[in-house]
């Protein structure tokens, strides 16, 4: 049987939106830095890329999880980036604190890309084709667009990562690391591609499918619906069957 998570009406849109904390700010201020998103039309199988990166003159702290082998988070890998200045990967520096006095102005470009992040979301659902947003782990992007003001016009938000939770039973989430080494992911030059599906990428996003970047983890998100969506017999025996590894190794 075929398990869908696409909305009836319309397409879907698959999301993943990048957030840093203003360095310096002990965690007090978030905003998004990037996100990605890939538009699929189920009556033709086609696909449509858009995403955009929110520049602003300011440090940031980027924050990745570190799993292991079975998708569990076992630490986190902090960097600090500057997007206005495409300034990537400089030390982060835990004892470092912004003043009082610059706070204002850290919460001021947290508003700008929040806007930004509005406006974005606005251009990408004011097609009316659009019956579902699917994203992975879904917490961080409710909050972003309840800061921002998004609306999603009706359509539905999928949590893609609660969704296979829920379907085979699991105890834990998975991680998108983990359920993309599972389907076989792979970015190769002009496509994507995961066990069952390939998807051709247009030049201009080549340079943007590298993992825990918005328009990677969107891509991922993507083909992992496909395969959930499309065969899930054979996704299923492999989160089973990794399922019953880590539990024979925990």
């Amino acid at each position: 049987m075929k398990q869908s998570v696409a909305g009836e009406a319309g397409g879907s849109v698959y999301l993943d939106i990048e957030f840093g904390y203003v360095y310096g700010t002990c965690r007090r201020v978030m905003m998004p830095i990037e996100i990605g998103a890939v538009a699929h039309r189920p009556e033709d199988d086609s696909v449509r890329y858009t995403g955009e990166q929110f520049r602003y003159d300011i440090d940031v702290e980027i924050w990745k999880k570190v799993t292991d082998s079975c998708g569990k988070t076992v630490g986190v890998a902090t960097t600090v980036a500057n997007m206005g200045h495409e300034e990537y990967g400089k030390v982060y520096d835990h004892a470092f604190r912004v003043r009082e006095s610059e706070m204002p102005a850290a919460r001021a470009t947290a508003r700008h890309a929040s806007a930004d992040l509005r406006s974005f979301m606005e251009s990408v659902l004011s097609t009316g084709d659009i019956g579902e947003v699917v994203v992975f782990a879904a917490d961080m992007e409710k909050r972003a667009f309840r800061t921002a003001g998004v609306s999603l016009d009706g359509c539905m938000l999928t949590d893609l990562q609660r969704e296979i939770r829920r379907r085979f039973e699991m105890k834990q989430v998975l991680s998108l690391d983990r359920l993309s080494r599972l389907i076989d992911f792979r970015a190769d030059g002009s496509v994507v591609a995961s066990t069952h599906f390939r998807y051709p990428v247009p030049d201009e996003y080549r340079h943007l499918l590298n993992v825990h970047r918005g328009m990677g983890d969107a891509v991922r998100t993507f083909l992992l619906a496909r395969e959930f969506q499309e065969r899930l017999p054979a996704l299923e025996a492999r989160v089973r069957s990794l399922v019953e590894t880590c539990e024979s190794e925990g």
